[in-house]
């Protein structure tokens, strides 16, 4: 299974809705800072320029995120054959990790538990014969026993299918560990951009209340 191309054509999609947002903000804060700086020192513009700041900066940080994991998307793919499982995933700053794992080397499948991420963890058993299972973190081999197959590239359904599929390819004896509900994954993330916005909006408002109330 290969990373989906919808997935990659929203990745820019995005990235260049957020390089409009930026070249917006830019120029606002170009202005907000020259009033402040030759105009009007006033509490409400200060406030927007640092207002401003921060946005443009998270706008830049989720920009670099989007055009790394474009880039990382083409080399993405998922693989279940008859007696393996064979991936290739983004590790971190531009390195890649990918498997090969035998089911019958397989102790375990742990369902991940972080809110709206699919994921699992595949457990090899601990063994002192030699292994035909290996790790590769580009094309150097990794002495581990746990690796985490992540969703990055691909479709919420296709993905929950591979994973029910995978699971019915192990052994009996494989143990399938889930979370409490095995819905946290269905749940939504946690939205940093709203999280910001509050945090501006309570910025702003929590003074200007402090100083009304002040006046009474």
């Amino acid at each position: 299974m290969q990373a989906k191309e919808d997935e990659v054509y929203h990745l820019m999609d995005l990235k260049e809705w957020f390089s409009v947002l930026i070249g917006l903000g830019s120029f606002l804060e170009g202005i907000a800072l020259y009033f402040f700086i030759f105009r009007i020192r006033a509490w409400d513009l200060a406030y927007l320029c640092v207002a401003l700041a921060l946005s443009i900066i998270f706008l830049l940080r989720q920009t670099a995120g989007i055009s790394r994991r474009i880039m990382e998307s083409e080399y993405c793919y998922m693989e279940l054959e008859p007696d393996s499982l064979a991936v290739c995933q983004p590790e971190k700053n531009g390195r890649y990790e990918s498997c090969r794992i035998f089911y019958p080397e397989i102790d375990k499948i742990v369902e991940g538990s972080r809110r709206g991420i699919p994921e699992f963890y595949v457990v090899l058993r601990e063994t002192d014969q030699e292994r035909e299972s290996f790790f590769l973190l580009d094309d150097e081999e990794q002495k581990r026993n746990i690796f985490c197959v992540r969703s990055f590239g691909f479709d919420h359904e296709d993905f929950i299918h591979f994973y029910r599929k995978l699971r019915w390819n192990v052994p009996g004896r494989v143990r399938i560990i889930g979370t409490k509900n095995q819905e946290v994954r269905n749940l939504r993330k946690p939205n940093t951009g709203m999280c910001l916005l509050a945090a501006l909006f309570l910025g702003y408002v929590v003074p200007k209340l402090l100083e009304v109330m002040k006046l009474f």
